[in-house]
């Protein structure tokens, strides 16, 4: 049997290794040592501070629990 598929990109939580603002939110600055989300997109890396990570994961879980709901109430 084929394992399922992920709709997800490649996420990781890594420490910033220099200093730098967040790809969300310019005024939000990742500090070295920091723990931040790293989101890998083909060749290229984004990078968000911890705020913007737990929004947009909680955003995401929204949607998938919506779409989940839609699906199974088709049945």
């Amino acid at each position: 049997m084929a394992r399922p598929k992920s709709v997800l990109k490649k996420l990781e939580v890594d420490v910033a290794l220099k200093s730098h603002n967040c790809q969300h939110n310019s005024h939000h600055r990742i500090n070295l040592g920091s723990k931040r989300l790293k989101v890998t997109v083909e060749r290229t890396s984004e990078h968000f501070c911890i705020e913007c990570a737990l929004k947009i994961i909680d955003s995401d879980i929204s949607k998938l629990n919506a779409l989940r709901k839609e699906l199974t109430n088709s049945l």
